[in-house]
C-alpha cells in the first residue's frame, strides 16, 4: 500500500512523530536522512521524508518484496506514488478512488491533467469508495470502475452519545470548501448556542480568524478518537459545498446517535443511508488559479441560502421528541449498516483477480492474443508464493503485509 502522510515531515515533525510512536511502545529502525522502518499490528511501515528517496525506496521494496499488487489512491493527487510504482510494477497497481476532487478529469476536479489520466489508463483496476465515484469515473474517463467498501469502519456496538439539549453543534475541518460559510451564517443566527470547530487538513489562518471572531464558537483539537468529539457534540454539520465521495464522518455520527445535517451532493446520500437530513448547497463549480496555505485550490464559493440548514436546525435544538427519534433511527440505521459492512469483499476481489490472471481460460491459452498486464509474472509464482498470497488476500487476520509512506 503506498500512501503519504498529511504534512510535509520537516526535522521537527519527523522528531515529534517518532516520540509517539516511543510513547506508544512501537520501535521504530531508523534509517538514513530521515527514514523510518516500524511494525504495526502486521504491517511493515516504511516512512520518507524525501520525494526522491520515496520514489527510490518504492522501487526498492517493490522489486525486494515482489508484491502481488500494489495499491495507491487518490491520497496522492500529484501521483509521485502512482508514477513510481506504475513503473516498478506494471500490471500490478491497484488504484483506490476515494474522492473525485483529487481525480485529474471531470466537473469535480479542479486541475485537469491529460498525463495523470494517461497514468490512470494504465491501472490493473480501479476501486472506488461510492457508486458516486465509480459512476463519475465511468462518465468522465471512460473507464471501468468498481464499488467496494475500502474505507473500513469497526463494527462497534457504539456507545449512544446524542445528548438533546447538551452539547455543541460541531463541525470538523471547517474550510470554505467544506462550507464554512454556512457553519458561520448558522452560528451568528443562533448566538445562545455552542457551537464548536475542529480544524483540519483544510483550515487556514484566514479560517481560524473568522472562527475566533464568533463568541459563540469554541475550537476543539483534532483526536485520534472521534468519539471524543461526538462526546461534546448534540449535532453534526457537513455543509460540504464540493461532492464528497462518502464522508466517513456522517456514518461515524450516526452510529454514535448523533443526529446529522448535511449537504446533498455527491456520494453524501450514501453515507447517510436514507436518514434525514440532507440539506440544498450550491456547490462550488470552479476553483481559483492558485492555492492556499495549505496547498489546496482556493474554492470559488456561490452565495448561499441557510434557511432550510435554520429550520432544520431550529426543530433540532428545540424538539426533543423530534431529536430522540433521529438520533435513534441514524443509530439504528448506521450499526445496521455496518454488521453487514465487510472488508473481505475486496480481498476476494484482489484473490479473485489475481487468480484468474494466473489462470488464464481455455479461450485464452487457444488464442495467441495479449496477455493481460502482469499475466507473466503471476504465472511465474512458486506454489509457495501461491500459497502466501492465497493466505494473505483469504484471511483478514493472518500474515502481514507491506506499506510505504
Amino acid at each position: 500500500v503506498l500512501t503519504r502522510v498529511s504534512e510535509k515531515l520537516d526535522a521537527e515533525r519527523l522528531q515529534s512523530f517518532m516520540g509517539e510512536l516511543a510513547a506508544r511502545g512501537i520501535d521504530v529502525e531508523p534509517g538514513r536522512f530521515g527514514s523510518l522502518r516500524y511494525r504495526l499490528n502486521g504491517v511493515t511501515v516504511h516512512v520518507e521524508d524525501s520525494l526522491l528517496r520515496l520514489r527510490e525506496a518504492i522501487s526498492r521494496e517493490i522489486e525486494r518484496f515482489d508484491p502481488t499488487w500494489v495499491l495507491a489512491s487518490t491520497d496522492d493527487p500529484l501521483q509521485v506514488l502512482l508514477e513510481a510504482a506504475l513503473k516498478a510494477a506494471p500490471g500490478r497497481v491497484i488504484y483506490l478512488a476515494r474522492t473525485t476532487l483529487a481525480l485529474p478529469f471531470g466537473p469535480d476536479s479542479p486541475v485537469q491533467s491529460p498525463t495523470h489520466l494517461e497514468r490512470l489508463q494504465s491501472v490493473r483496476a480501479i476501486v472506488a469508495v461510492s457508486q458516486y465515484v465509480r459512476q463519475y469515473v465511468e462518465r468522465w474517463a471512460g473507464l471501468p470502475a468498481i464499488t467496494l467498501p475500502i474505507s473500513p469502519h469497526p463494527k462497534g456496538p457504539y456507545p449512544k452519545l446524542g445528548k438533546f439539549g447538551a452539547g455543541y453543534v460541531t463541525m470538523v475541518n471547517p474550510c470554505a470548501v467544506k462550507g464554512l460559510s454556512i457553519f458561520v451564517a448558522l452560528a451568528r443566527l443562533f448566538p445562545e448556542q455552542a457551537f464548536a470547530a475542529v480544524p483540519m487538513w483544510g483550515t487556514t489562518a484566514e479560517d481560524l480568524l473568522a472562527l475566533e471572531a464568533l463568541p459563540n464558537v469554541r475550537l476543539l483539537p483534532p483526536v485520534e478518537d472521534i468519539s471524543k468529539i461526538f462526546e461534546k457534540s448534540s449535532v453534526i454539520l457537513v455543509p460540504s459545498l464540493c461532492p464528497d465521495a462518502k464522508p466517513r464522518i456522517v456514518l461515524e455520527a450516526m452510529a454514535h446517535g448523533v443526529p446529522v445535517l448535511a449537504s446533498d451532493v455527491g456520494g453524501v446520500a450514501e453515507a447517510k443511508l436514507g436518514v434525514p437530513y440532507l440539506l440544498p448547497v450550491r456547490p462550488v463549480r470552479h476553483y481559483e488559479r492558485f492555492v492556499d496555505q495549505q496547498m489546496v485550490p482556493r474554492p470559488i464559493v456561490p452565495e448561499q441560502d441557510v434557511e432550510p440548514w435554520r429550520e432544520a436546525l431550529a426543530k433540532l435544538l428545540t424538539d426533543r421528541p423530534h431529536y430522540e427519534e433521529l438520533a435513534e433511527r441514524s443509530y439504528q440505521v448506521a450499526q445496521a449498516y455496518l454488521a453487514r459492512l465487510d472488508i473481505g469483499e475486496f480481498e476476494r476481489f484482489l484473490s479473485g483477480l489475481a487468480l484468474r490472471e494466473a489462470e488464464p481460460s481455455a479461450h485464452m491459452l487457444a488464442q495467441p492474443a495479449i496477455s493481460p498486464p502482469g499475466t507473466a509474472a503471476l504465472k511465474e509464482l512458486s506454489p509457495e508464493k501461491r500459497a502466501l498470497l492465497a493466505r494473505r488476500l483469504g484471511s483478514r487476520s493472518r500474515g502481514g503485509s507491506e506499506t510505504s509512506t
